[in-house]
């Protein structure tokens, strides 16, 4: 295959936030976007864009004034289950709405805040309502315990969950006569178009949050490790404004869901009568269809960069491979924990139910490739702070977030996109990915993704397409386990299962796409 035109690798927002930058800045006459997540308070990076501000709110100014127009889609969230999630992409759209105030051309900017409109079915609802009743109730606790100015503000910036409380004697109270819509899917793309020319597409959202360098030296609750590509393709970039375009018709039923051309996606449409799904109409899996068929091909090594390993489908196509491909390696790198649990400390239902489905594949991975295998962890090379305990340490270090979503096939093909190894990605939620094919760019891709966990002066076969590269990753990361944290070598430790497994809660008849 022909390779992508000027395609640059970014890894974590210190590379990914700049370079969108200096393509937004270049705009001639439209950027399109669509996020998860895209706070306009973030700040800029690059020199050049500093120049013009310190925030995107003055970058986007900037542009409107020059008469490009700006269209941009962000998700909404379930108000009950990610209440907070609910707020920040509302106060971002108000956010918007100054910016289409600050600008004389401010109609040329489009903001939309968009949830998927598949729905949980009546039976399950009234089945979950005492619980969900609890989640609402926790919510208004928190709006009831902030400062006025606080609570006024974040009550402005959450409309769906205002249709789920009422203010009775000075407090917020739960209603109790209305029926909760739960949502059970997203819209989990990252990506950006410039004048149909220039394609961003990867893992990464815009928020300060997501703010980190390569080498990860901030408190590990601060650490982001993504990936992004950008690179110039007019084919590509129109497919994927015109994607930008029509996806939410498609999601609900208004439009045949057609695949966007020269890219892989996950789309899922609302179902119209089923008052016991959990789940919404399957329709486009393009991801999870690359994966299978390129697993089915490789021969010397596979790497995944994951902030999930949890979808059975894949786990056991891979465990598969391993029996017909006798030389086939394999390397994960996933994070010692998931986010809520290393940071936020909690162990909610859904939690349980996806740390149970991670020990279960990765077991069943060891058990099919053996030495051929390596699951692996990043965490900072320093001592733990006083204050840092629990899965936020990994082998008495903290942790690196790993939220990148990479997959690389022995030269063959890698995969860049927003999906993790998840059935939620691979299957239900509206997810964006890229393949990159000519041989050259692939291992381009995995030496800079592989390299990035390794030493400085690692030996240049530990980023090659072989069985024996993951021989190598395990004596690392075995020597780093057993030295002190400030005396390693890089980044990789071995991924520890028992926390999973001990955290793990089966539940029979729970999607596995639910997590």
């Amino acid at each position: 295959m022909a390779p992508l035109n000027d395609l640059k690798i970014l890894i974590t927002a210190a590379e990914a936030y700049s370079a969108l930058e200096e393509a937004v800045l270049d705009a001639q006459t439209r950027i399109d976007a669509g996020f998860r997540v895209f706070d306009p308070r973030t700040p800029l990076q690059s020199e050049r864009a500093r120049r013009i501000g310190n925030t995107w709110v003055d970058l986007l100014v900037h542009k409107l004034d020059q008469g490009v127009q700006v269209s941009i889609t962000l998700t909404d969230f379930d108000p009950v289950m990610r209440a907070g999630m609910h707020q920040g992409s509302w106060k971002s759209f108000s956010i918007f709405a100054g910016i289409s105030e600050m600008s004389d051309n401010g109609g040329l900017l489009r903001a939309v805040v968009a949830d998927h409109p598949a729905r949980v079915g009546w039976g399950p609802r009234l089945m979950l309502r005492p619980a969900v009743q609890g989640q609402i109730a926790g919510t208004c606790q928190r709006l009831n315990a902030m400062a006025e100015e606080i609570h006024n503000e974040a009550w402005r910036c959450m409309p769906l969950f205002r249709e789920l409380a009422v203010f009775q004697d000075g407090q917020l109270r739960p209603r109790r006569d209305v029926m909760v819509p739960m949502m059970p899917v997203s819209h989990h793309q990252k990506m950006a178009v410039i004048d149909d020319r220039v394609l961003y597409i990867g893992g990464l959202d815009l928020d300060q949050r997501r703010l980190d360098t390569p080498d990860h030296r901030g408190k590990s609750e601060q650490t982001w490790h993504d990936v992004q590509v950008i690179l110039t393709d007019p084919a590509r970039a129109r497919s994927a404004r015109e994607h930008l375009d029509h996806f939410l018709d498609e999601c609900a039923g208004n439009r045949p869901v057609v695949s966007p051309p020269g890219l892989l996606r996950t789309l899922s449409v609302k179902r119209t009568r089923d008052a016991a799904s959990l789940s919404p109409d399957v329709t486009d899996t393009g991801i999870m269809d690359r994966h299978l068929a390129l697993i089915g091909r490789s021969e010397h090594l596979i790497y995944l960069e994951s902030q999930f390993m949890r979808d059975p489908v894949i786990a056991e196509a891979l465990a598969e491979r391993a029996a017909q491909a006798p030389e086939l390696g394999l390397v994960i790198i996933l994070p010692g924990a998931p986010l809520e649990v290393a940071f936020e400390k909690d162990d909610s239902i859904d939690l349980q139910f996806g740390e149970f489905l991670q020990a279960k594949a990765v077991d069943m991975l060891r058990d099919s490739y053996g030495e051929r295998l390596f699951v692996g962890s990043p965490a900072q090379p320093t001592d733990a702070g006083y204050d840092e305990q629990g899965r936020q340490l990994l082998h008495g270090a903290p942790i690196i977030f790993v939220h990148s979503k990479v997959s690389v096939f022995d030269d063959q093909a890698g995969l860049v996109s927003s999906a993790n190894l998840n059935g939620r990605s691979m299957r239900w939620d509206t997810e964006m990915g890229i393949e990159i094919s000519d041989p050259a760019q692939v291992r381009q891709l995995r030496q800079r993704v592989m390299g990035a966990w390794l030493p400085a002066n690692a030996n240049a076969d530990m980023t090659c397409a072989s069985v024996q590269t993951v021989e190598q990753w395990r004596q690392l990361a075995e020597i780093n386990a057993a030295t002190s944290p400030r005396s390693r070598q890089g980044f990789v430790l071995p991924y520890e299962t028992e926390p999973a497994r001990k955290m793990g809660l089966p539940i029979p008849g729970w999607p596995t796409e639910m997590v």
